[in-house]
């Protein structure tokens, strides 16, 4: 099985091009990540800028990048900021429960 994308592997790319070729062909930029992670959860979402037209809906898209090929992210469209549409990819990850105590 894959290792599971981290926030690292996504910073160095921040403000470059990520292309979508189906259903429509159209370019996204990495606009910003957002790192809401906890002791117990990794959590971090990709904030990308697109046209303001066509629109992907709420989907699977495949992602290509120079850099990190083909990705596979499911997009959720995060509305209009300056005539451009911002898609959001979230990803959470549990990577530590607190330990119970003895019971007592």
């Amino acid at each position: 099985m894959p290792e599971p994308l981290t926030i690292e592997d996504f910073v160095p790319h921040i403000h470059t091009i990520f292309k979508i070729e189906t259903p429509v062909a159209l370019e996204l930029e990495l606009d910003r990540i957002a790192d809401r992670s906890t002791p117990q959860i990794r959590q971090f979402s990709l904030l990308f800028k697109g046209p303001g037209s066509p629109r992907l809906r709420q989907g699977t898209y495949i992602l290509l990048h120079a850099a990190l090929h083909e990705l596979s992210l499911f997009l959720v469209p995060f509305g209009d900021r300056d005539g451009h549409m911002v898609y959001q990819a979230a990803f959470t990850r549990l990577i530590g429960a607190p330990q119970a105590g003895p019971p007592g």
